[in-house]
């Protein structure tokens, strides 16, 4: 029997506030789903270039998500492999993508422009994640917003970072009866979370209220050590000596979180929860030479 063929899954990644960890989210979500051997495209659609830069690509020096867009350039020849977490690759964004409303021909529908970039890239990856600006207007979220089956959305435990996922929300029950009534919130994550404090605690309580069962079992702590890292150009999984920090655990708990909402979808809307210990690793794919290490062997007697 061949191998079974990819059909990825869309992933749409933000919420209507900038500065609430988007951008480190959907980079260390496809560091995390990469090590698990899934294969990850990352299509940053935000002309800040947050998950470009975060991944050490200088934000004008490749070609991306504007020439995606506007030519007859597919995937394939624009995403970036080198240097990139294990099993991931990134469409870089520039700051010219702030003019594709000027760029586009006025008989475009911005509703249907990610339309054949999604179709090229489904059958190459597991994965697509969309890493959207917080601008609700911007022709890439609303691209973003009619082409996923999934939306995930980013705060900080601040009551500003509520008020943006409101305004999502309102966006995703208007995208769901206008344009696309596939779109499902996959989940609120929690990140840059200071346990010494209680506020987290109310937005997790905010969370739990606005869209039950939505909330994600993993929190994303606050640590410096992912800046450091994202000075670097790189993700927590890519630096030597933080690979097994807390914060990556949490991104690998978290990624295994959403393996199985995006796996178990009707299991997952219907409010069941995934089985204690479930693992989001993609079949096939062989152990690690650390995990084997880790493994005890069996010593016949």
């Amino acid at each position: 029997m061949g191998e079974q063929k990819r059909y990825g899954t869309v992933i749409g990644i933000g919420n209507q506030k900038g500065g609430v960890g988007k951008s480190t989210n959907t980079v260390h979500i496809a560091a995390a789903l990469g090590e698990n051997g899934h294969r990850v495209l990352v299509i940053d659609l935000d002309p800040s270039a947050g998950a470009t830069k975060h991944l050490g690509i200088p934000p004008d020096g490749f070609a991306g998500t504007l020439e995606l867009l506007t030519t007859q350039e597919t995937p394939q020849t624009l995403a970036i492999a080198d240097g990139m977490p294990k099993n991931v690759h990134l469409i870089p964004a520039r700051t010219e993508l702030a003019e594709l409303d000027r760029l586009l021909s006025k008989f475009v529908d911005k509703t249907s422009i990610l339309d054949r970039t999604l179709e090229l890239a489904r059958p190459e990856y597991d994965y697509v994640l969309l890493d959207t600006p917080p601008n609700p207007q911007a022709p890439t979220t609303v691209g973003a917003y009619s082409a996923a089956e999934w939306f995930l959305l980013s705060v900080f435990p601040h009551p500003l970072s509520v008020g943006g996922l409101n305004e999502a929300f309102k966006d995703i029950i208007d995208v769901r009866s206008r344009k696309n009534p596939n779109l499902e919130v996959l989940g609120v994550v929690l990140t840059s979370v200071d346990r010494r404090t209680n506020l987290w605690r109310d937005v997790s309580g905010v969370i739990s209220q606005a869209v039950p069962g939505r909330e994600f079992r993993t929190m994303i702590s606050q640590a410096i050590e992912v800046a450091k890292a994202a000075g670097q150009g790189k993700t927590i999984f890519q630096t030597r000596h933080t690979s097994r920090h807390e914060v990556a655990n949490q991104y690998r708990e978290l990624a295994d979180e959403i393996v199985w909402r995006t796996t178990h979808r009707e299991a997952f809307i219907a409010g069941e929860l995934p089985p204690s210990g479930f693992n989001g690793r993609a079949k096939n794919v062989e152990p690690s030479h650390a995990e084997l290490l880790a493994t005890p062997t069996a010593v016949n007697g």
